[in-house]
């Protein structure tokens, strides 16, 4: 199964909340023995952090649209629009989750698609590290 696959296969909760904080929000995640998995936010300008509970990305409109707001700052300017992925295959949150971990997955491919033209052109493509 590819990991878009996997994605789309993906139900609302606990695995999609964590997939989206990691990889779309940018968060470190860990596992507290009392309180299961918890996020932790950075105090812009401060340094300081605080953690909380895994935000219900993939199961509630409105924290999912942190999540929009987050793709809005990466340039995803279409994300405004991403309730309606899958087209009412999804709940809202649940497609807005899957078309941004979607996107950064397809950014990410990118990135290596393009990392390794560069190690061709330089003629260091069996060296994996740039």
């Amino acid at each position: 199964m590819t990991q878009k696959e996997q994605i789309l296969a993906m139900q609302p909760g606990r695995e999609l909340n964590i997939q989206v904080a990691e990889k779309v929000m940018g968060l470190v995640i860990a596992e507290d023995e009392i309180f299961g998995y918890m996020e932790r936010r950075v105090t812009p300008g401060y340094g300081s952090s605080v953690w909380g509970l895994v935000c219900d990305y993939s199961e509630d409109i409105a924290v999912a649209e942190l999540v929009v707001e987050k793709m809005i700052e990466k340039g995803y300017k279409d994300a405004v629009h991403w309730a309606d992925f899958g087209n009412g295959k999804y709940t809202e949150a649940e497609a807005i989750c899957k078309a941004a971990l979607l996107a950064v997955l397809e950014e990410h491919t990118l990135e290596e698609a393009s990392d390794k033209i560069l190690r061709q052109a330089l003629g260091d493509e069996e060296n994996k590290s740039i």
